[in-house]
């Protein structure tokens, strides 16, 4: 009977365990399903969450990019705000890329559009189609002017990038500030002596046209035989400038000079400065020639023109007899300023006005006149150094754009 009790209990055993085996198979099954829905759950949230990843950094790398355009539109203005049509300020995109690229591995090309498309620079005028002045950056491409034709010293720089498919756009206004020069309008000459050769020195009044009723010069003649110069139109007392220093101040030399380091045209050597002045490269530059003796400055090629005259300073010792000597048809437009003495030789004249601390001695007769006072070169010469470009506060606009399809 035991052995019967005993035979019927583990048949019983076996069967409770054939039937909880199904249970547990179940349950093994359910885990596993859940083990599986939270693994893919997982790797669909580490997905999602890389890609956003991946977004973002491109999105602030074409960010990054296109503020590095700003930068480089704001660094063309201040090399050559664009004052006139001949005088367009623009970023070379190809050169810039190239460098942002070499600078900054990892920032790519798009893929799905023109690899010109990874940076482009625009710099315009605020301006509307029809020429107005506006706060609002002309969205018409075909009709944006692109210099300063308002003349109010402001300036858009549009910088779109693309990087990796991935578009950003910066708009910005920029404006000019520029050192205020304060050359004499309305002085063509200022000598304290006055020398010349039997031909005499002439220093007469191209514009304004007609020449007003007033004087251009003043000067202390000294000729024994008192008729070596003729001031055209000197028939009233001319303006009033008993030294040197109101003409020509310490602070004016001094900016003229910071200007001249900056633009990279600071000499110690006469035959450099000459050189650079015959290049074709000086209109609107300020050129300072600093020498412990006498120099020569020579040439015969025309220097600077009415809309981008020159600057040209001598300095030199007291009493140093510095040679200006330009022939042919090589006039001069701009001022010219001499820290000692200065002798004119030559045949060409100069344009604009001469400013000379000691004696001034004229050795040529220029084809239409030595001194031709210009009031259009002093007054562009007064407004044309740019010191720094700035952002117009509050002008600063960022656009994400739809990615590539």
């Amino acid at each position: 009977m035991t052995a019967r009790k005993t035979v019927q209990a583990v048949t019983c055993i076996r069967e409770r365990l054939a039937r909880e085996s199904g249970v547990v198979l179940i349950v093994v099954m359910a885990f596993v399903a859940v083990f599986a829905a939270t693994g893919a759950g997982l790797y669909w949230l580490v997905s999602s969450q890389t890609n956003a990843t991946e977004l973002e950094r491109t999105d602030v790398k074409a960010f990054n990019v296109a503020e590095a355009g700003i930068d480089a539109g704001m660094l063309a203005l201040k090399l050559n705000w664009p004052d006139a049509p001949d005088k367009v300020a623009a970023v070379d995109n190809d050169i810039l890329k190239t460098v942002i690229q070499q600078n900054s591995p990892g920032l790519w090309d798009p893929k799905r559009s023109n690899p010109s498309e990874f940076i482009q620079v625009e710099i315009y005028d605020n301006v509307d189609a029809s020429g107005n002045t506006t706060s609002v950056a002309n969205p018409d491409p075909s009709t944006r002017v692109y210099w300063d034709s308002n003349k109010d010293g402001l300036m858009f720089v549009d910088s779109t990038a693309n990087v990796d498919d991935d578009r950003h756009r910066i708009l910005i206004l920029a404006q000019r500030q520029y050192w205020d020069l304060t050359f004499p309008v309305g002085l063509a000459l200022w000598s304290g002596v006055v020398d010349s050769n039997g031909q005499g020195l002439y220093v007469t009044v191209e514009d304004p046209n007609p020449a007003p009723y007033v004087p251009y010069a003043f000067y202390d003649v000294h000729d024994a035989q008192g008729k070596k110069i003729s001031a055209g139109y000197a028939v009233a007392p001319a303006p009033s400038a008993s030294s040197f220093n109101e003409v020509f101040p310490e602070s004016l030399r001094a900016a003229l000079e910071a200007i001249a380091r900056e633009q990279g045209t600071y000499f110690t050597s006469d035959t450099q400065a000459s050189a650079f002045l015959a290049s074709g490269q000086a209109g609107g530059k300020v050129v300072y020639i600093k020498s412990n003796s006498a120099v020569t400055i020579s040439g015969d090629k025309r220097v600077g023109s009415k809309d981008s005259p020159v600057v040209v300073i001598i300095d030199t010792p007291d009493n140093s007899e510095n040679v200006w000597d330009f022939r042919g048809t090589a006039d001069f437009y701009g001022v010219l300023v001499t820290i000692g003495n200065s002798t004119l030789r030559g045949t060409s004249g100069i344009h604009g006005a001469l400013y000379c601390s000691g004696t001034l001695l004229n050795k040529g007769t220029g084809s239409s006149g030595e001194i031709n006072y210009n009031q259009t070169c002093i007054q562009n010469i007064n407004r044309q150094y740019t010191i720094s470009v700035n952002i117009v506060p509050n002008t600063w606009e960022e656009y994400t754009l739809p990615r590539s399809q």
